[in-house]
C-alpha cells in the first residue's frame, strides 16, 4: 500500500473515532491559552470557553451524525437541502437548557463571559477549535472549510432571555473579551441586531463607527435612533478625507 494514502487512512480513522467520542461527549482537551497566545486569557475566560466547548460540540455532532453529514470531508460544506438548518436550530433549546445547568455552578464572572461569547460566535468558535484539533491533533483554529456552516451555529436567542437563563445582568459594565488568532479577530459578530444594539449600549462599540462598518447596522441603530446619517457621514469623512473605498471597508457584523 501506499505510504501516502496508509497515513491518510489512518488520519480519517483518526478523525472519525474522535467523532464517535465527541458525539458522546469525550473530547480532546484544548489548551485555550496556548489556542489564543496573543489573548490575555484568565481564569473566567478559560473556563467559560471550556463549558461552550463541552456542551455545543456533542450537541451539533449529534445533529450531524443523525443526518449522516460528515464534517471531515469538502462535500459536506454544502448542507442545502439536508435539513440541517432546522435541526441545529431545534438543539438551541437542548444547548441552553444544558448551559442553564452548568451555570449554577459557575462564579458571576464566568457566566457573565459565557453569555457574552455566545451572543458573539462562541459555539462557532469551539467547533472550528475542535476540529483543528482533531485534524492536526495541535490547538489550532480550523478556518479552511467551515465558514460556509459558521452561522448555523450563532444561537438566535434574545441577549436578554439568555441573560435570565444563566443568571447575569445584561446591562453589567463588565469585560467582554475579543480573541486573537493570527490576523484574525473572533467574537466580532452579533447573533442579532439587537445584540449589536445591546453591545452599543454597553460601550464595546460605537454606534457610528461600527454603522459605518455594516450598511445593515446603520439602517437598524439609525431607525432606533442610536445614530443618525449625518454623524455616520461626519465620522467617516474624519476616518477618510479623501473618500478612498479601501480606507472604510464593510463587516457583516450579524450572522
Amino acid at each position: 500500500m501506499n505510504t501516502v494514502n496508509h497515513e491518510q487512512q489512518l488520519a480519517e480513522q483518526t478523525q472519525q473515532l474522535q467523532r464517535q467520542y465527541g458525539v458522546n461527549a469525550l473530547l480532546p482537551e484544548i489548551h485555550w491559552d496556548r489556542l489564543f497566545q496573543n489573548s490575555k486569557l484568565k481564569a473566567p475566560h478559560l473556563q467559560a470557553l471550556n463549558t461552550l466547548y463541552q456542551t455545543a460540540v456533542p450537541l451539533a455532532l449529534q445533529v450531524f451524525e443523525e443526518l449522516n453529514f460528515d464534517v471531515f470531508r469538502p462535500a459536506a460544506y454544502q448542507p442545502q437541502g439536508l435539513g440541517l438548518f432546522n435541526k441545529l436550530s431545534a438543539q438551541e433549546e437542548q444547548l441552553l437548557d444544558v448551559l442553564e445547568q452548568e451555570a449554577q455552578g459557575l462564579d458571576q464572572s464566568t457566566r457573565q463571559h459565557i453569555w457574552s461569547m455566545l451572543l458573539r460566535g462562541g459555539a462557532v468558535l469551539v467547533f472550528k477549535a475542535w476540529l483543528g484539533k482533531v485534524k492536526t491533533d495541535e490547538a489550532q483554529l480550523d478556518t479552511a472549510q467551515f465558514d460556509e456552516l459558521s452561522d448555523l451555529l450563532f444561537i438566535k436567542t434574545s441577549p436578554f432571555e439568555l441573560a435570565e437563563r444563566l443568571k447575569v445582568d445584561a446591562h453589567a459594565p463588565t469585560e467582554h473579551i475579543f480573541l486573537l488568532y493570527g490576523n484574525d479577530v473572533y467574537l466580532d459578530r452579533f447573533n442579532s441586531l439587537e445584540t449589536a444594539a445591546l453591545f452599543v449600549d454597553l460601550g464595546v462599540y460605537d454606534a457610528a463607527f461600527i454603522s459605518l462598518r455594516d450598511d445593515h447596522v446603520a439602517k437598524y441603530l439609525i431607525g432606533q435612533g442610536y445614530v443618525s446619517e449625518q454623524q455616520i457621514d461626519e465620522l467617516q469623512c474624519a476616518l477618510n478625507p479623501l473618500n478612498c473605498a479601501d480606507l472604510n471597508p464593510k463587516q457583516n457584523y450579524i450572522a
